[in-house]
C-alpha cells in the first residue's frame, strides 16, 4: 500500500567546479519538476555530499539553505604518476567510509552524481548499500570519475549523444542521452532590464567574456589585449574569475566581475555574443539562451581535451565558432568578432536547433520514478 505521508531522501554529489553543481540546482527549478514539487510539499529531503573546502560547499550553502550539506574527505584521482597518489588513496578510503555510514544514517532513496573527485567514493558506498545510483556526464568525452562510477550505476545520463560510443560496450545499454540540466532561472531576465543592471548603453551590441566558474587567466590576458579596441564599438561584460581582476585604462563601456551567481541571468540576456571556454555548462547555457558564441577551448596542456571535443561538436552543428588558443592572434580575433556581430541573425537562427532548457524536468522525472520504484520494492 502506498504511503502518501512518506518522506523520501535524495543524495546529490559532485564538485570541483560550478559545472558539477549547477545541474543539481536545475532539477529543483520549474513547475514541471516532480523533484521540485516533492521538495516544496515536504515529501523529499535533499542532502548534498561534497568536499570540505571545494567550490560546491559555498554554492550549496549560499544558494540552497534548505538543503543539508555534508563534507567528506576527498583525494584527487590522477591519470598521471604523482607521490600524492599514495597519500590521497587513504583520503579516498576515508571518504568512502564516511559516505557509507552517512548514507545508512539518512536512509537515502537515490544518489545522483555529477562527477568530480568527491563523487566516486559516494557512488561506491551507495552501491554497497543497495541504493540506486544515477550519474550524469556533461562532456563529450567521459571523465575519469564517470569511468570509475559507471559500472556501479543504475542509469548513466549524458549531455552529448557522441559520448555513448565512448563508453565501455558492456555498459552502453544503461547510458541514455538527455542533454544537460540547465537552471530555468537563467532565462528570466529581459534585455532592457539587463542593460540597465550593468549600466550599459542600449545602442551598442554587447559582448560577454568569461572563462568558466574558475576563471581562465590565459584567456583573460588575451582578451585584455583586445578589449580597448573592441570597446570602441561594443559594450563588454567580462567575468574574470576569483583573484583575476585587472584594471584596464580608457574603457567606458566595460564591466568587470570576478564571479556572477544569480546575476548571470542578466549577463545572458544582455549578451549579443559570448566569448568563452568550452565547458559543457557554459556552452549548453549559451545555446539555450540563444547567444552566438566564439569558443576558445582549454588545450591539452591543461586538460584531457574534453573542451576541444565539446567545441568541435558545437561548431560542426553550426552553433559556435572556434579559436585555437595556441594560434590566437589579436587582429584575426577582432576580425572574427566583428564579422560575427555583422551576422547575428544568421547565427541566432542556427541556434534554433540547439539544445533547450527542457532537460532538467526530464531528468527530474527519471530520478523521481526511480525513487518511487525503489521505495515500493523495499
Amino acid at each position: 500500500m502506498k504511503d502518501n505521508n512518506k518522506r523520501y531522501v535524495i543524495v546529490l554529489t559532485g564538485g570541483g567546479t560550478a559545472g558539477h553543481v549547477w545541474p543539481h540546482f536545475a532539477l529543483f527549478e520549474g513547475e514541471k519538476s516532480p523533484l521540485a514539487n516533492a521538495f516544496r510539499e515536504n515529501k523529499l529531503s535533499v542532502h548534498y555530499i561534497g568536499s570540505q573546502s571545494g567550490m560546491e560547499k559555498d554554492l550549496v550553502l549560499i544558494n540552497q539553505p534548505n538543503w543539508t550539506y555534508h563534507s567528506v574527505a576527498t583525494g584527487k584521482l590522477r591519470r598521471y604518476f604523482s607521490l600524492k597518489n599514495f597519500s590521497d588513496i587513504f583520503k579516498i578510503i576515508f571518504g568512502f567510509l564516511q559516505a557509507f555510514f552517512l548514507l545508512g544514517k539518512i536512509k537515502a532513496s537515490v544518489v545522483f552524481s555529477k562527477g568530480g573527485f568527491v563523487s566516486a567514493p559516494v557512488v561506491w558506498a551507495a552501491w554497497l548499500r543497495g541504493v540506486p545510483i544515477v550519474i550524469h556526464e556533461s562532456d563529450a568525452t567521459p571523465a575519469l570519475a564517470t569511468k570509475l562510477t559507471l559500472p556501479f550505476s543504475f542509469l548513466a545520463l549524458v549531455a552529448f549523444a557522441e559520448t555513448i560510443p565512448k563508453m565501455p560496450p558492456l555498459f552502453q545499454k544503461r547510458v541514455k542521452h538527455v542533454g544537460l540540466p540547465i537552471r530555468e532561472s537563467l532565462f528570466s531576465a529581459s534585455k532592457n532590464d539587463s542593460l540597465k543592471f550593468f549600466n550599459l548603453e542600449s545602442n551598442k551590441k554587447t559582448i560577454l567574456i568569461f572563462g568558466g566558474s574558475l576563471g581562465a587567466q590565459s584567456l583573460n590576458n588575451k582578451m585584455f589585449n583586445i578589449i580597448p579596441e573592441l570597446n570602441k564599438q561594443f559594450n563588454i561584460i567580462h567575468i574574470v574569475g576569483k583573484g583575476n581582476k585587472s584594471e584596464i585604462m580608457n574603457v567606458n563601456h566595460y564591466r568587470q566581475y570576478e564571479f556572477l551567481n544569480q546575476e548571470m541571468k542578466y549577463a545572458y540576456a544582455a549578451a549579443d555574443l559570448a566569448i568563452c571556454r568550452a565547458g559543457a555548462s557554459s556552452i549548453f547555457e549559451l545555446a539555450a539562451a540563444r547567444v552566438p558564441m566564439i569558443l576558445v577551448p582549454l588545450g591539452l596542456h591543461a586538460s584531457r581535451g574534453d573542451q576541444i571535443v565539446n567545441a568541435r561538436i558545437f561548431t560542426n552543428q553550426g552553433w559556435a565558432q572556434i579559436i585555437d588558443e595556441n594560434t590566437f592572434q589579436n587582429e584575426s580575433a577582432i576580425q572574427l568578432i566583428e564579422s560575427t556581430m555583422n551576422s547575428l541573425d544568421e547565427r541566432k537562427k542556427a541556434l534554433d536547433s540547439s539544445p533547450s532548457a527542457q532537460t532538467a524536468s526530464k531528468v527530474s522525472e527519471l530520478i523521481w520514478d526511480i525513487i518511487l520504484r525503489y521505495e515500493a520494492n523495499k
